[in-house]
């Protein structure tokens, strides 16, 4: 049965989490049919334990010395968070410059709202209304891009 190790974050932690700024002392151990428990990081294995604290290579994402802000853009028009705002190409290329200008690090992108009751989009309909965006944002900053999706056609094409 796989089993699911989860560094429990602190302030003061013995180990640096990926090499990062996350410090951990404790992990708890996740395993379907059994409860929760949590323990020391000593008592890992010390290759589980390196596998959680050797730093990561570069996949194309900022590099986590410091906290990352996550600019989103929903470009549904019935999005719970901004009510439809970014639903044109134009509209969200002038949110995309300002949340560029504001500092984000990486943009989040999503075409279908998730809020409990809203309509099913199909993977067509969110594609035009995403892909779009994607072009534009590439047009004017090289920030990464995060596809908020749950279709494997959607993030194809955002890749």
């Amino acid at each position: 049965m796989k089993k699911y190790i989860r560094p429990l974050v602190e302030e003061y932690g013995d180990y640096l989490l990926a090499g990062g700024w996350c410090r951990f002392t404790k992990v708890e151990v996740l395993q379907r049919g059994k409860p929760p428990s949590i323990c020391p990081a000593t008592d890992l294995s010390k290759a589980l334990l390196h596998q959680l604290i050797e730093p990561r290579g570069n996949v194309g994402l900022p590099q986590m010395h410091r906290p990352q802000v996550m600019g989103i853009l929903n470009t549904t028009p019935d999005s719970f968070s901004d009510g439809g705002k970014y639903d044109t190409v134009l509209a969200a290329e002038k949110h995309l410059i300002m949340m560029f200008d504001h500092g984000a690090d990486i943009i989040d992108i999503g075409g279908e709202s998730t809020r409990p009751g809203a309509e099913f989009v199909e993977a067509a309909e969110e594609i035009s209304r995403t892909y779009p965006v994607i072009q534009a944002l590439r047009k004017v900053s090289s920030l990464p891009v995060s596809i908020d999706t749950r279709k494997a056609e959607v993030a194809d094409l955002a890749i």
